[in-house]
């Protein structure tokens, strides 16, 4: 069953059973009113009747010795009357309704006893009392006609049943509206849920206030929010992965064939020393260049499987084993190398530390640079590293995929200078593993900056070494 249903079923039975039992219990307090007011007003008719026939009796004792008399005494009464003896036996009777015997067992000396009784289309209250003479005493029943009051009642239930159904037609109108606006932001929903299950996840829902459905609209929006981001991301993942396996099987193919078709010529033709050791080298060199790319790629996994132990490290320390590494290959190149940092330790694995930074700087080293800068400074409670060229740059629009594997703004010079596009994979890599990342800025002109933050502890100064 449909919760619009189930709503609107709800409503009905609530209210239906609500409106019948508020008009129960109105006309049933009405009748209450009405009936007690009517045995009140029977009960002061009985009590004049009474007080006249005693004094009647009391004039003339043998007054009810006589049938004739009893009946002229009776008829001067203002209501129908009846006399009936000790015995029950009828004297006179007047009445349009019979009494029971209830009516005289009931009426103790000196109380009143009462009974509603029907005749017909006539409805009346008998009123019953003892009136005693002497040692002897008799009964006197008086009738009280209250067929206008239940005429009446029943007038105001066939009123209140001709309200009823008018008022529940207007509350079935009115509920279907109710049912309709309360499902509706749901229905919404749900709406939306299936058209995001269909591939549309651009979907979103106004919220048009704070209660619990506005809440849940909310939610969704939230929702969807995150899975349209989240499906960024996997189209994203997928298109790296096909361009990782399309730009691999590149790199592999480009070389190979030179290979092979060096190796083919130095086996299938005599050749001159001399363009046997060319064809050796280019061998070799292509040989070398796989096997830093095989390297590079072990790298990559291996820093996707296993845990690393940081430390706290020296910064200094960390310099000095660059700079070792790095002035006589600037030096052949032709570059001018600076390093500066700030004393400190930070949060990090060595090796791993060393690895991301050779990679940074065989970067700027690549990037036609005449200066290289290594730099270290304290901000806050992180350390920055930031490695700084005066190189060709990054345009703007490459420097989201720079860290892609693979990836190389300009292949033709990255090739020459045996590059395969995996350094900065690897250094971001490394980052992650030390809770940071590469924040890369270029203007694609004049040169190229990329810091890294890790976690600092202990204090120092600024050195300066070239």
């Amino acid at each position: 069953m449909r919760l619009f249903t189930k709503i609107f079923f709800c409503f009905m039975l609530v209210f239906g059973a609500a409106f019948q039992a508020s008009g129960y219990l109105l006309i049933s307090h009405s009748f209450e009113n009405d009936a007690a007011q009517e045995k009140r007003y029977a009960l002061e008719q009985f009590r004049y009747c009474k007080y006249m026939v005693q004094s009647s009796v009391y004039r003339q004792p043998e007054l009810l010795e006589d049938r004739e008399e009893v009946g002229r005494m009776a008829r001067s009464l203002p209501v129908n009357a009846a006399f009936y003896g000790p015995e029950r036996e009828e004297l006179y009777c007047s009445l349009d309704t019979i009494p029971g015997e209830a009516v005289f067992e009931e009426a103790a000396p000196g109380e009143v006893s009462y009974q509603f009784a029907k005749e017909r289309e006539k409805e009346s209250i008998l009123m019953c009392g003892r009136i005693t003479q002497g040692q002897e005493y008799f009964y006197l029943i008086t009738e009280t006609d209250i067929s206008a009051m239940l005429a009446d009642q029943r007038e105001t239930v066939g009123y209140f049943k001709r309200l009823y159904l008018a008022v529940t037609g207007v509350g079935f109108l009115f509920i279907l509206l109710l049912a309709g606006f309360l499902t509706g932001p749901i229905n919404r929903v749900s709406a939306a849920a299936r058209r995001m299950a269909q591939g549309s996840y651009k979907e979103r829902i106004r919220t048009a206030g704070k209660d619990e459905i506005g809440q849940l609209a909310e939610n969704f929006n939230r929702m969807a929010q995150t899975v349209e981001e989240k499906m960024e991301e996997m189209s994203a993942m997928v298109r790296q992965k096909e361009d990782f396996v399309a730009n691999f099987a590149h790199e592999m193919k480009t070389p190979l064939t030179s290979v092979i078709g060096y190796a083919d010529m130095l086996c299938g033709r005599e050749l001159p020393a001399r363009q046997v050791r060319e064809a050796a080298e280019y061998i070799v060199r292509e040989g070398m260049r796989l096997e830093a790319l095989a390297f590079k790629l072990m790298d990559l996994s291996a820093l996707s499987r296993q845990d690393f132990r940081l430390e706290w490290l020296e910064v200094p320390e960390i310099f000095d084993h660059m700079a070792k590494g790095m002035e006589p290959v600037c030096r052949d190149e032709g570059i001018r190398f600076h390093m500066e940092a700030q004393e400190g330790m930070v949060w990090a694995e060595f090796d791993l530390l060393v690895t991301l930074l050779v990679n940074l700087l065989d970067n700027a080293a690549k990037a036609d640079s005449t200066e290289i800068r290594l730099e270290g400074k304290r901000e806050g409670e992180r350390y920055r590293i930031t490695v700084r060229d005066n190189g060709k740059g990054i345009a703007p629009g490459e420097i989201g995929r720079v860290t892609e594997a693979f990836y190389m703004g300009d292949k033709s010079r990255s090739r020459k200078r045996h590059g395969s596009g995996l350094g900065l994979s690897l250094a971001e890599r490394i980052a992650e593993i030390h809770g940071s990342r590469l924040v890369i800025t270029s203007d694609g002109r004049s040169g190229t900056d990329v810091s890294i933050w890790l976690g600092l502890g202990g204090e120092g100064e600024m050195r300066d070494e070239a």
